[in-house]
This record gives structure tokens, sequence and C-alpha cells, in this order.
């Protein structure tokens, strides 16, 4: 076993070297691209820190740098890796770095199951798994192996021994690992001797397999895409600091007009509990700030659209996916899926024309708190509901590489 104590997992908001991401490959919704959002997301990311895309060849990578350069991006602050992928979520089965105090890197890898939905040893599993291999080839640095299950976006650290997970999550990836042994083997990977456990996520982040949730008008009708399955932490609780948390929070109001939202506010009014009760890695309590839980935000699809094919899963009802009628797709939506980098930070924006007044004055009262919380960064709103509908956000769609 590797000797990594040395090496710790960096909190997101210290210096980075760069950005990792992935270029888009297929739309969730057909006519609904995510490319113009990640050439936003590059343009605004080029003046702090160094973006790293990766493309599945070079045919793609000439593509896309026609593109940047169309948009009239610093390319001096652009590099392209050819590393194949077959979805978007960078976070979760991509590069996961640890550092040392005299800045050497190494890489974790980690196992990768495609969010339960497979094995580990499934194509699309030992795809992300390559990729990962690559680029520490690639970077020439070490790598640590782990057989632990797990995705990026599912722990949340404060760079200073304290780390925040999800039960559901983790215990669905690794149901032969009790919660000390996982605990052991986090220390082992990141350096963290204090692990807060959260029960649940988001119910819209549930498992897809799970079928339907229950809308307004008490229908079993309101389809996941793709999930986390049990539901990551980056959309539920973040760091702004070593000491503060960014918690999620649904309204007494809101919950009385929406199944989903009602139960959103149980699982983050426990959650709220929990972390209330906890202490940092040097026995302090954490001060905690409450954000708006985003509105809910649908979408029609059919067959032909990549978050619809997506859901041909076994079921647990034991029903087919109805694989010819349309179907109403709630978006995995959540202003904590944010990234925080140098200087900047990238916040979900959900309003545009036809959305209620609720949503746009929600998009300002979190852009205030971010600017309250995140003292001399700038604060850019992106809209991205093109990736919420494959079942994530800003955050997933990125990955940081640490100084």
């Amino acid at each position: 076993m590797e000797n990594n104590r040395e090496f710790r997992f960096p909190a997101e908001f210290e210096q980075h070297a760069a950005i990792w991401i992935a270029w888009p490959v297929f739309e969730y919704k057909r006519g609904l691209s995510a490319v113009p959002m990640y050439i936003e997301i590059i343009r605004t990311l080029t003046p702090h820190v160094r973006v790293k895309i990766q493309v599945n060849d070079a045919a793609s990578r000439i593509n896309v740098e026609r593109l940047l350069m169309g948009a009239s991006i610093n390319m001096n602050q652009v590099t392209f890796h050819d590393v194949p992928h077959d979805d978007i979520w960078v976070r979760d089965p991509g590069p996961i770095f640890v550092v040392d105090n005299n800045k050497k890197k190494k890489m974790v890898l980690m196992d990768f199951d495609c969010y339960g939905y497979e094995s580990a040893d499934s194509p699309h599993s030992m795809l992300a798994k390559h990729a990962n291999e690559l680029i520490a080839t690639e970077l020439q640095i070490d790598t640590i192996s782990s057989k632990l299950i797990g995705e990026g976006g599912g722990r949340e650290f404060n760079g200073k021994g304290s780390m925040i997970a999800v039960k559901s999550v983790e215990c669905q990836r690794n149901p032969t690992w009790s919660i000390e042994e996982m605990e052991v083997e986090f220390d082992r990977l990141f350096q963290v001797s204090n692990i807060i456990w959260l029960e649940e996520g988001i119910a819209e982040d549930d498992s897809t397999w799970t079928g339907p949730l229950e809308g307004p008008d008490g229908n079993h009708d309101i389809w996941t895409p793709n999930t986390t399955a049990g539901g990551h932490v980056d959309e539920v609780a973040r760091f702004s600091s070593p000491s503060t948390v960014l918690l999620a929070e649904v309204s007494e109001e809101e919950a009385s007009k929406d199944p989903i939202a009602r139960e959103n506010r149980r699982r983050l009014e426990r959650n709220f509990q929990i972390l209330n009760a906890a202490k940092d890695q040097d026995g302090n309590p954490f001060r905690i700030v409450r954000i708006p839980h985003t509105d809910h935000l649908y979408a029609n699809m059919t067959r032909g659209d990549g978050g619809y094919d997506a859901l041909d899963v076994k079921y647990e009802f034991g029903c087919p996916f109805p694989m010819t009628d349309e179907i109403k797709v709630i978006a995995v939506s959540s202003y904590l899926n944010f990234l925080v980098t140098n200087g900047v930070v990238l916040l979900p924006r959900y309003w545009q024309p036809g959305l209620p007044t609720s949503t746009r004055d929600k998009d300002q009262k979190v852009l205030d708190t971010f600017k309250t919380e995140f003292p001399g960064r700038e604060i850019v709103q992106i809209g991205c509901i093109s990736i919420n509908f494959g079942g994530g956000g800003i955050h997933c769609m990125t990955q940081q590489e640490p100084l």
C-alpha cells in the first residue's frame, strides 16, 4: 500500500494550476446544445487559469480549436488532450489530484461503476479509468490506486482535514465496505481525519432505477435523468472557507406546494441538523449559510434525446421504460453546483424569459450571498440548463488541478 500521508486534497478555493473539462459528444435534449455554455465558461476562465480540454481525437481537437478561436478565446491559456470519453462529467470519473507541501502532485485512481448503473469492469467504466491513466502518463505524475468506488462530486473538502460525503451514495457504491473501512481509505487517499456523513442528497438526484417521482398533480410521472444514484454532496453542501459550509434550503411555502420540494426540505433540514452538530478537524463548529434550492425545471423528451435514451435501465418496479412515449424530465439543478477557482466563481443562473419571477429573485439573492462569501473573486453567472438535463451542473463538468 502506497504511503500517502504527506499528500492531501486541497480545498477547491485554494489556488489552481488548471481546470479540466471534457468536450461534449452529444446533446441531452436535441436543440439544447451545451457548446455555447462551454465557450462562455472557457472565455470566463482563461483570464484566471489555464483550461485543459479533453477531446476524443485530432479531428475533434481541430473543430473545437476553430470554435474557440472564432470566439476570441486566448488560446495561450488552452491545452488540448486527446483523451477518449463518452460524456462530459470530468468531475466524477476524471483526474483527482493530491499535493504535498512541496507542491508535488499525485493522481488518485479510484474505481468507477457509472454511478452504480454498471459494474466497475464494464466498457464505459473502463473507458473512464483508462482516461485517467492516459492523463497521468501524459503529465508524468505518480498515481495512488484504490479499489474504493466513487466519484469526485461525491466528496467535499475544506483542505484542513475535514470532508463531507453522502452516506447513501458511498454505501451504494461500496456495499461490502463498512463506514469505518471507508473512512480509513479516505484518510489514506486524501489525508482527512474528520468525515461528516450526510444521509441523503436531493430527491431529483436519487437513483433513476427507482422510477419516476411524484409531481404536483399527485401522479408519479416525473422522470429523473441519469442521476448520481443517492445524491452527490455538490448539489447540497459546499465549503466556501475551511470553517463555512453553504447548505441548500427549501422553504416551508415551497414544500407545501410540491411533493419533490417537500421531500427535499425534509432531507436538507436533516442535513442541517447533522452539520450543525458537527465539528471541524480542530473541534470547532462550522458556520452554516443557507442557499435557496432552485425552482424545479422540466423538459419534455422523446426517443433521440440523449437524456431520454439513457433512461433505458432496469427499474426496480419491474416495468420497462416507455421507449415510445414523450416523457417529462426534471433537471438536476442547484446553485451549489458552482466552480470556484483563481479569482472567479462560476455560479449557475436559471432565470430566462417565460420563467416565474421567483427564479429571477433567487438568482439575484444567491449572487448577493456569493459576493459576500467569496470576497475578492468575480462572481459570474452562467446558464447551465443544457447540462442539468443530463443530471449535473457546472461543478460536475469541471475538475481542478491544484497549483
